[in-house]
């Protein structure tokens, strides 16, 4: 239940800010949100921007990287933890 009620936020946050989900409806993970970077963020900047804060995202990978980017919920991760995450991708946005 915590598991899905991170995916569900983490979806809301995604489609809020004008982002996709990358897989196709009802093959998404409730521990792993794989996003598309509809809004070509630069996603190594971001990141970068997120290791300073103590946080990181996971870059695509292959023919992917840049073009997706994925956060986890899972594990001891909290929706408030989450949540702070989110918060933290906003704010490092607004600035890019």
């Amino acid at each position: 239940a915590r598991h899905r009620a991170m995916a569900d936020a983490c979806r809301a946050w995604v489609k809020d800010r004008g982002f996709a989900m990358f897989p196709e409806a009802g093959y998404e993970s409730i521990t792993l949100s794989t996003i598309a970077n509809t809004r070509k963020v630069d996603i190594q900047k971001l990141n970068h921007a997120l290791g300073e804060r103590g946080y990181v995202i996971s870059d695509g990978y292959g023919k992917l990287k840049g073009k997706t980017f994925r956060i986890a919920h899972m594990a001891e991760t909290t929706l408030a933890e989450l949540k702070e995450l989110l918060g933290h991708i906003d704010e490092v946005m607004k600035g890019m």
